[in-house]
């Protein structure tokens, strides 16, 4: 009984890497689908409500940073902003964002490590400049 049930928390800690693994590719592959060139710049602090602090450092096209406790990895493609963001190595939303003016980026966000076209899926989230 003790081997059976090791075989099936063995099993179950491998399907869990998998999916982790899975959702990291899926994620990566979204950014990646985004190929222009960067036309904005968007690094520094911002503030948007039910997510809290962000702080973004872009280089080039690339992003990296923070929002609230979660780790950001994203992308500026053309005038627009997708961002992922990670705990523990899992991508847990995608967001979409246009920059309005240098001190607001509006857009949305669904949950997944790719952005779901489907409106239903679509949360609308607002970032503010703070200093």
């Amino acid at each position: 009984m003790l081997v059976v049930a090791g075989l099936v928390l063995g099993q179950m800690s491998c399907q869990t890497q998998q999916n982790l693994a899975r959702n990291q590719v899926a994620a990566q592959e979204w950014m990646n689908q985004q190929t222009a060139g960067a036309r904005i710049q968007v690094s520094g602090n911002w503030f948007a409500e039910g997510w809290g602090r962000g702080t973004f450092k872009q280089s080039g096209r690339q992003i990296t940073g923070t929002l609230d406790t979660y780790e950001v990895k994203g992308v500026v493609s053309g005038n627009k902003v997708y961002l992922t963001t990670w705990d523990s190595g899992k991508c847990y939303y995608a967001i979409i964002l246009s920059q309005s003016s240098s001190n607001k980026l509006t857009g949305s966000y669904t949950d997944g490590p790719t952005y779901r076209p489907e409106a239903k899926e679509q949360r609308p989230v607002e970032f503010r400049r703070s200093y």
